[in-house]
């Protein structure tokens, strides 16, 4: 058995989000995809929580917990909080191997 290890990302978006056009906004949102992607973390899941407009949940997984402290530097040293009040959280789950 291993683990992976989990960035859970529960943010909502701020005033300054609603400034970005749709193209911006979109282009924003892949930059988010790309830079996890290529710090080998993999989405699980996403949601927007309706009962709270512009927030949202997202589940990133990777093997390590190195790998989520990268993602969450990288992604505060290019900005993500201007746009964007989030709390990070790590979790882990056991994988079996079969």
């Amino acid at each position: 058995m291993r683990t992976r290890t989990a960035l859970i990302i529960i943010g909502r978006y701020k005033e300054e989000w609603q400034t970005l056009s749709s193209e911006q906004k979109s282009s924003f949102i892949e930059r988010v995809g790309r830079t996890l992607s290529t710090l080998e973390l993999t989405p699980i899941i996403g949601y927007r929580l309706t009962a709270t407009p512009g927030a949202f949940i997202e589940v990133w997984e990777a093997e390590d917990a190195r790998a989520i402290d990268r993602a969450i530097k990288n992604l505060q040293a290019w900005g993500y909080s201007h746009y964007v009040d989030a709390r990070w959280m790590m979790g882990e789950r056991v994988v079996n191997e079969s």
